[in-house]
């Protein structure tokens, strides 16, 4: 029940009962003591008295909202708009309201100070890391392409074949050294808004196929049944970055297929609703531990049976997904499956109009 009305109910109540006690005070006590014109003169000067002692009170009841209720209100205003978009600002509060009030609303105003100056923290220290991933990307591309180069001039001398044996795996772990300094580099352009997507309008379905097509030998190397499941109703084309759409599904399949012990399967499908499509990948794999779901979208965050079951990895794909699929103005998100062990990742993306 608000105050305001709790205030004025009480003083309805007040109202009435003054009333009933005014009545049966002249009809009662009065009247037997009293006739004539002095009964009528005195009914008067009670009524009159009632009359001024009720507006007495309804002054007061006016000045107590006005001193409490509507700061009251006006701190609930500002709670919603901070937890709505984070932003504060002075709340009027009258000098005469009790000190109470003074002090909840210079509590809350502390408060929202506070978690303003945590949050301005924490977004310093998440440029400087993500300055530092760049330089360091930047830094260590060059040699690291250098390298590279060397081992694959070094593979066409003469080795012997335990040679050729290191040599191709140091080839091997440059390569996918060249690959997450591109990744970190990946990450620096989407936060810092530099990347440049380039829309455009894509079958989703087809990609979804052919995506699916190219995990193919890989799916059939860790004995998991890999399939796109199509409904037969053609579905109506996206806007999107296609390059990125498929880093996505390249991601989100081959996760999919890694984390999925032998025999199990992966399935990927597609529906529509309003004006989004929606691809889920289903996997009967190891599923993701409940007190670690909330971390997965995290940035270097694997969780510990994914890292138990599969040593590589750096935990940036999953980060880079979701970040991608916001960017297009979609979602990523996932969910255990209800009917069985394993994991459903959804990526949504709007209709192209």
């Amino acid at each position: 029940m608000q105050l305001w009305l709790l205030l004025a109910l009480s003083y309805i109540f007040l109202v009435v009962v003054s009333a009933g006690s005014i009545w049966f005070f002249l009809t009662h006590v009065l009247a037997g003591v009293v006739t004539g014109p002095d009964f009528i003169y005195l009914t008067w000067v009670v009524i009159g008295l009632m009359v001024a002692v009720l507006a007495c009170i309804a002054v007061l009841f006016a000045t107590l909202g006005h001193l409490i209720v509507r700061p009251l209100r006006n701190l609930i205003t500002a709670m919603e708009a901070f937890a709505a978009s984070g932003t504060h600002s002075g709340i009027p509060v009258p000098s005469a309201a009790p000190h109470e009030v003074h002090a909840l609303v210079s509590a809350f105003a502390d408060m929202a100070q506070r978690i303003d100056t945590a949050h301005s923290h924490d977004a310093e220290i998440s440029r400087v890391k993500s300055d530092f991933i760049s330089t360091a990307a930047h830094q260590l591309r060059t040699p690291l392409t250098a390298i590279r180069w060397a081992i694959e001039a070094l593979q066409k001398s003469g080795l012997t074949p335990d040679q050729t044996a290191l040599v191709d795996n140091a080839l091997t772990k440059s390569k996918e050294l060249v690959a997450i300094v591109g990744t970190l580099l990946d990450i620096s352009s989407i936060e810092s808004g530099k990347y440049q997507y380039k829309f455009a309008r894509v079958d989703l379905a087809k990609l979804a196929e052919g995506v699916s097509h190219d995990f193919a030998h890989l799916a059939n190397d860790n004995h998991v049944s890999l399939l796109y499941v199509s409904d037969g109703v053609p579905k109506p084309a996206v806007r999107a970055d296609q390059e990125r759409v498929t880093w996505v599904l390249n991601n989100l399949i081959e996760n999919a297929v890694r984390y999925t012990p032998a025999g199990g399967s992966v399935r990927i499908t597609l529906e529509v609703s309003g004006d989004r499509v929606y691809m889920r990948v289903r996997d009967t794999g190891i599923g993701i531990p409940a007190t670690e779901r909330g971390n997965i979208f995290e940035r270097f965050y694997r969780a510990g049976n994914a890292i138990a079951k599969e040593n590589e990895g750096n935990g940036l794909g999953l980060y880079i997904a979701r970040q991608i699929a916001n960017d297009h103005g979609g979602e990523l998100s996932f969910a255990p499956n209800a009917d069985g062990p394993g994991t459903t990742f959804t990526l949504s993306l709007p209709v192209m109009h």
